[in-house]
């Protein structure tokens, strides 16, 4: 059975959260880890992107050509207990890896089910909320390597992830799979804590438009760290608006598309964020959205 579906000249809309229109020469669908591989081999020519549920990435054309391969994550992800830990391939999504520790009373992974990624896309940069990273958890990660053509296992050092980075960014590493600690839970104090999390984050957060997650990781300077949308406030970013794309009014740390916004509106909303905040504060923003440009 074919495992591995290529389309061409595809619309992206529905694979970015952000909810922007663009299409791409190629799109590549894995529905199994081998067909995974086989796809990463099969574009080694290309400019990969790796797509899971389309969160933190702000797509910044409206057509990607042939140099281009996209390769959609989320269809590729089993998820299993073997020899007392998790293993979850690149294609798992959070919520569901919550849900799964739920029903096996295993504790620590609550705070992912709200969070709209999926394993391999959190691994890159350290996805979490609260107190909580799924780096915290981390035993090994399989990885294929594009400079080397490599796949191999490696097991992190304790400097292997720091706030919203780990190393596999720094080294281009495709994460593959991961084998992930299971410290033990009750399921009814888990699923209690998912619903209290979820709560905070409905009333934070902007979820009446489509978004992308936080636009900036939060800036240091001078040893001090600042909130990102305390900045925003105080330069008069809250509700600040670029054709369709607002910075959100309930929330000034999200961008928001209010319905057709362009890349264009987009990407200078960012650049006047930033410009605003290093003008007012001398501190510049880093964005935690990856740019596929």
């Amino acid at each position: 059975m074919n495992e591995l579906f290529l389309l061409h000249d595809a619309s992206l809309k529905r694979y970015n959260t952000l909810g922007l229109d663009a299409v791409a020469s190629n799109l590549y669908l894995p529905f199994s880890q081998e067909a995974f591989k086989q796809a990463l081999i099969q574009t080694k020519n290309k400019t990969r992107v790796l797509i899971g549920r389309g969160a933190n990435i702000l797509l910044a054309r409206a057509y990607y050509d042939d140099s281009y391969a996209f390769i959609v994550t989320s269809n590729a992800g089993d998820l299993r207990l073997e020899n007392g830990e998790m293993v979850a391939e690149a294609g798992v999504t959070l919520d569901r890896l919550a849900w799964f520790c739920i029903e096996q009373s295993i504790g620590g992974f609550e705070f992912a089910e709200d969070i709209p990624g999926t394993v391999g896309g959190a691994l890159i940069m350290n996805a979490g909320q609260f107190e909580y990273t799924i780096g915290m958890y981390v035993n090994w990660i399989d990885v294929y390597h594009p400079a080397s053509d490599e796949f191999k296992r490696i097991y992190p050092d304790p400097d292997f992830f720091g706030y919203r980075r780990s190393k596999l960014e720094e080294e281009g590493a495709v994460v593959l799979a991961c084998g992930l600690r299971t410290p033990p839970g009750e399921s009814m104090k888990s699923l209690e804590k998912v619903l209290e999390y979820k709560r905070e984050r409905y009333r934070k957060q902007p979820r009446n438009y489509p978004n992308a997650g936080s636009v900036f990781k939060r800036p240091t300077k001078d040893g001090e760290t600042y909130y990102v949308w305390k900045l925003f406030e105080e330069t008069g970013l809250r509700g600040y608006r670029i054709g369709d794309a607002q910075v959100s009014e309930k929330h000034p740390g999200f961008i928001v598309n209010l319905g057709k916004a362009s890349q264009k509106d987009v990407l200078d909303l960012v650049n006047e964020c930033m410009k605003r905040v290093k003008e007012r504060f001398e501190i510049d923003l880093q964005l935690e959205w990856k740019v596929i440009d």
